[in-house]
Parts: C-alpha cells; sequence; structure tokens
C-alpha cells in the first residue's frame, strides 16, 4: 500500500462555514490517507503529486509520479481524476504502468457542534477491471489549529482466480488523522490506517505515519511523509516527497 493523501496547516482545518460556503483555502487530499471532507471550489483546478517509496521484505517499490487532479465543477461537487503513475521495484529496468480511476467527491453537509464536516467519495478504476471504491469523509475543527478527520469505506479489486477468471474481492478500509497548525505555512500530522480483507485473501494490514507540510504561496504547498506497517500483512515502511497546486491562484 503507498499512501494516497489531506492538507496539515491551518488551512487543514477550512472547513465549510455554518452557511455552507466552501472555504478558498487550500486543502489537500496528500500527503496522509485521510481524504478531506473539503470539495475544491468552482472554476479551480488542483494538482497533487509526488513520489514514494516502500519497503515490503526484501524489495522496494517506488511509485512515480503518483497524481491526483481535483476539478471544482459546483459548490459542493469536485470531479477527480488519478493515476498511481509509473511503479518498478528495486532492480528492474522497465517501471509497470500501473491504473487511474475516475471519481468524484461530495460534500454532504458542514460541521456544527458535536456533527463533522462530512464528504462522499466514489471512484471506479479505469482502462481495466472497472473496480468500485467508496468514502466517507469526517472531520472536526478541535480547536483553531487542531482538527481530528477520520474516513470509513471500502474497496474492490479483480483478481485472477485458479481458472484465470477475474474475482472482485473487497476490502474494508479506515483512517484517522489528527492535524496540527505549527503556524500559518507549516503544519503535522499523525495518522493510523489500514484495510480489514472482507472477501479478499490475507490478514489485515495496520499502519502508522505521520507527516510535514509546507505554504510556500496560497496556492501551493510542499509535503514529506513517512511510516510503519503495524501488523504481518502490512508493508514494513515507507516514505514520500509531493507537492500541490491549485490554479487560478
Amino acid at each position: 500500500m503507498v499512501p494516497g493523501f489531506l492538507l496539515i496547516t491551518t488551512s487543514l482545518m477550512a472547513q465549510a462555514d455554518s452557511s455552507g460556503e466552501q472555504s478558498l483555502d487550500l486543502v489537500t487530499d496528500r500527503p496522509d490517507q485521510t481524504e478531506s471532507s473539503v470539495v475544491v471550489p468552482p472554476g479551480y483546478f488542483q494538482l497533487e503529486t509526488g513520489w514514494g517509496v516502500t519497503r515490503t521484505g526484501e524489495e522496494n517499490t517506488h511509485e512515480f509520479p503518483s497524481t491526483l487532479l481535483r476539478i471544482g465543477v459546483i459548490r459542493s461537487v469536485e470531479l477527480r481524476v488519478g493515476y498511481k503513475g509509473h511503479v518498478w521495484e528495486t532492480g528492474e529496468a522497465v517501471p509497470q504502468r500501473e491504473n487511474g480511476d475516475l471519481g468524484a467527491k461530495f460534500h454532504l453537509w458542514p460541521e456544527g457542534g458535536w456533527i463533522p464536516d462530512a464528504g462522499l467519495l466514489i471512484s471506479v478504476s479505469l482502462p481495466r477491471q472497472a473496480d468500485p471504491a467508496i468514502r466517507l469523509a469526517l472531520s472536526h475543527s478541535l480547536t483553531e489549529r487542531v482538527s481530528f478527520s477520520y474516513n470509513l469505506g471500502a474497496a474492490w479489486a479483480s483478481e485472477p482466480d485458479g481458472d484465470q477468471d477475474m474475482d472482485r474481492l473487497s476490502v474494508f478500509q479506515y483512517t484517522a488523522t489528527l492535524g496540527i497548525g505549527l503556524s500559518d505555512q507549516t503544519g503535522a500530522f499523525m495518522e493510523v490506517f489500514g484495510d480489514l480483507p472482507l472477501s479478499a485473501a490475507g490478514g489485515p494490514e495496520h499502519l502508522l505515519d505521520g507527516g510535514l507540510t509546507h505554504l510556500l504561496r496560497d496556492n501551493l504547498q510542499l509535503d514529506a511523509f513517512a511510516g510503519i506497517g503495524l501488523s504481518q500483512d502490512a508493508d514494513d515502511w515507507f516514505v514520500g516527497l509531493g507537492v500541490t497546486l491549485r490554479l487560478p491562484q
């Protein structure tokens, strides 16, 4: 599993206000695994991309450029086009092209009291198999500089069986992130996340990660992250770097 990713500065806590209007602060879906409940404002394009390496056993797996394009359509809806980039293991001369995905995020309702800010994400992998995924994104602003966000969802993946037929197997997915704004430009996060097999083979994957973000400009952010596996079937460790650009400024 390679991280796939929210902003952790004071912008991280920019949810819809009580009138339902979306903030123009930069809120990203990287570098953690927790998708934000916030959508990109209408008329804006947000490109989130980066590099990551994962260690599993004796193999290092690189992924670049892992990219997500988010397009604001209307006040509560964004379109999403993702591409995992090229993936190659240690010693491979030619990297493998990965699947992409097409989806949308819907902002459901703003935060109010104990009710979290909420969003819903749906996607389908392309061009192969057309495997679906769905995720509920929730977030609480604990203080002006601290937020708690979490996701619950499920994903399906088609895999060949013994007869070389394709079986669509499913996993339950969870994330939980504590974000802290260290300054107006810099933030940090700690997160636990994982997959629990439903019909898929293997055991549960539980992981722990953390990272930093730095806002260079109102529409430009850098990030770095690192994490470790907590269960036998999880990756041993992973690290990565990324950048987010939103246009127009």
